[in-house]
């Protein structure tokens, strides 16, 4: 729907500075979280938000036919996007000419697709004009690109551009869109952790603890006596000060020592802060966060030793979201490293804090972590327990429970209780059915995390069922990521399919049901994977027995996923999963790194050798090739965070 576009009018001002007009290209994935997440007052207010920039967001008719399903979620009667936000977009087209001289001029290969390509024609077009142009992507790859081709125009993704609304915006619908910003944000962070194994995006550590710190609960208002009691009060007015905020002197004066005791709380989100950015040997991570935690409860906890309790209670109160916070980290870490039992720990002691800080949506996450981990431990009802109790706290605060309720499903069938099994994904499907778009991701989320806690035949069927939501929605890129995964975890999946494994295949085959062309496409597709699995199995034709340099085989700075690590007597053996090479075994005879499934290793720096596998180390690993390393102290290692708790579906 074409509109005028309104130029920019220097005496409208907010805060007294000049509006200026932006034009905002807004890409798919936008859409998409605005549909499973906005609220009808925020979109009432992103509206009068744009009223300055020409009052559309301008797309490209790609971006029509990738939403067309996506709905407004949480709305009565489930309107779909592009109906509600019609009147807020400025529609073009761009020609089939146009889009495959850019992806050309970038390089087929490294171009993104279609629709994404044609926005950036489309921006690319509009700042030739000589304007101010945004172009709104979640997409790491879209940013790299235009700077790789040189484009002029700037990117964003869409939490940012809800924030810049929201900056330019006075009183109530200013709030509502920071708000709204804020829960962008976490789903932006999802997204990046699930497109993980497709391409590297780097720092995987910072995008969980952005994520983890954009989830905190906000900084509490200032309340009257009469609205609350003392020790809410007291709480609140802590909470205020460690965070920086301003507080009355005579409310201070009440807390007595308690803002010098627990002032050191406050470096916890500092040092996760510290992290964004660093990456690193998560070794080293542990043990610094580690040091953070253990000099924090030290020094608040001689400082409260003398206090009566009630103080005592408060200072615990507002400690307990920032430790709950620094525990998840740490069990992530654990876990990341192989050391499962020190990784439950940590999360029991985050879940405990949680719980004290009374952050239902902590709670969820680490519950269907912990429930991950008993799985893995086959403790199939101590998971029941924890996944029931996530879904339960999930539904409280408001967001979907449905990998919850499937990974309920999965440990009650594992414990013999087959009829729980059927009720739990009976509702799953129910939830599937209602809109399959939408499913897509905390299925794909789930599946992953099955990965990583080494349960690939699980994951398979998980991802099986994701494709066919994928189809049935008519999301190509969604299909074209799942199809990358798939042909991923076949390769882990090692060994023959027993009863167990055709009995959770019937399990899982009712969370959804395709027919007639759809049925047809996902026997397609998965033709297709089994394809590339078969070609990714072939033996490597070319190997060596001398040291040679390792970009010989792998590019310099391509990431290998860890899939398994088997251990032998004299070393250690990592069947590690790349993209084009398919999988590969890393044997590292005597000391060797810390290595865990969802690790991500990089080799540079040292020599390799390059062997054929026997038959049976073939059959068994599912790999083509294997390699000696010269240096194992060469290897890199950083975080794939498929087993995220501070995410939540």
């Amino acid at each position: 729907m074409a509109r005028p576009v309104v130029e920019w009018e220097k005496e409208k001002t907010v805060h007294g500075l000049p509006r200026i007009m932006t034009v905002w290209i807004v890409d798919s994935n936008a859409f998409i979280h605005l549909g499973s997440i906005a609220s009808e007052d925020a979109i009432r207010s992103m509206g009068g938000a744009l009223a300055p920039h020409g009052g559309v967001m301008h797309v490209t008719s790609g971006v029509h036919d990738e939403v067309k399903t996506v709905r407004f979620r949480s709305w009565k009667g489930r309107p779909r996007v592009l109906d509600v936000l019609k009147d807020l977009l400025q529609t073009t087209s761009i020609s089939p000419d146009e889009i495959r001289g850019l992806a050309t001029a970038i390089g087929e290969k490294a171009a993104p697709q279609d629709v994404d390509v044609s926005l950036m024609v489309l921006a690319a077009r509009m700042h030739g004009e000589g304007r101010d142009v945004v172009l709104v992507s979640d997409d790491y790859k879209m940013t790299t690109t235009r700077e790789r081709a040189g484009l002029g125009y700037s990117t964003c993704p869409p939490s940012t551009f809800l924030q810049r609304l929201a900056d330019g915006t006075e009183g109530s619908d200013g709030g509502k869109l920071r708000s709204l910003a804020r829960r962008v944000r976490a789903a932006e962070m999802r997204y990046a952790i699930s497109r993980a194994g497709e391409y590297d995006i780097q720092g995987k550590l910072t995008w969980l603890v952005e994520s983890l710190l954009t989830a905190r609960p906000p900084i509490p208002p200032p309340v009257k006596e009469d609205e609350a009691g003392g020790v809410e009060i007291s709480i609140r007015a802590l909470r205020r000060h460690i965070a920086g905020e301003k507080v009355k002197g005579s409310v201070l004066k009440r807390l007595g020592d308690l803002p010098s005791i627990c002032a050191s709380v406050g470096e916890i989100d500092g040092h996760l802060e510290s992290l964004l950015g660093e990456g690193g040997d998560p070794s080293d991570l542990y043990v610094s966060s580690l040091g953070v935690l253990q000099s924090v409860l030290e020094s608040t906890g001689m400082g409260l030793a003398p206090l009566n309790d009630e103080l005592c209670m408060i200072a615990h109160r507002v400690m307990a979201g920032p430790i709950s916070r620094l525990e998840s980290v740490l069990g992530l870490l654990a876990g990341s490293l192989g050391r499962n039992e020190a990784s439950s720990l940590h999360l029991a002691r985050a879940l405990s804090q949680a719980s004290l800080a009374d952050d239902a949506s902590a709670e969820s996450r680490i519950m269907h972590h912990l429930g991950l981990m008993a799985i893995a431990a086959d403790e199939p009802e101590r998971a029941v327990l924890l996944f029931d109790g996530a879904s339960a706290q999930s539904l409280r605060s408001g967001n979907s429970n449905l990998r919850h309720l499937i990974a309920a499903g999965i440990s009650r069938h594992l414990s013999g209780d087959g009829d729980g099994a059927d009720s739990n994904i009976s509702e799953a499907a129910r939830i599937i059915d209602e809109d399959e778009g939408s499913a897509i991701e905390p299925l794909v989320i789930l599946a992953r995390s099955l990965m990583g806690i080494d349960k690939p035949w699980l994951a398979l069927e998980i991802f099986d069922e994701a494709l066919e939501c994928a189809i049935e929605a008519e999301i190509e890129s969604e299909v074209d990521r799942i199809r990358n995964l798939l042909t991923l975890v076949n390769v882990a999946a090692v060994g023959e399919e027993d009863d167990e494994r055709r009995s959770l295949r019937r399990l899982l085959d009712g969370l959804n049901r395709v027919e007639g062309v759809a049925e047809e496409r996902v026997e397609t597709v998965t033709g297709e994977v089994d394809e590339a699995v078969d070609a990714q199995l072939v033996p490597i034709e070319e190997t060596w027995r001398d040291w040679r340099a390792s970009n010989d085989l792998v590019p310099d700075r391509e990431p290998l996923s860890v899939l398994r690590v088997v251990e032998g007597e004299d070393g250690l053996l990592a069947v590690v999963h790349h993209s084009e090479l398919g999988g590969l075994g890393i044997w590292l005879p005597g000391e060797a790194p810390e290595l865990a499934p969802g690790q991500r290793l990089t080799i540079s720096g040292t020599r390799i050798k390059l062997a054929e596998p026997t038959k049976d180390l073939t059959a068994s690993q599912n790999i083509r090739g294997l390699i000696a390393v010269e240096s194992p102290q060469a290897l890199k290692i950083s975080i794939e965070a498929i087993q995220d708790p501070a995410t939540e579906s």
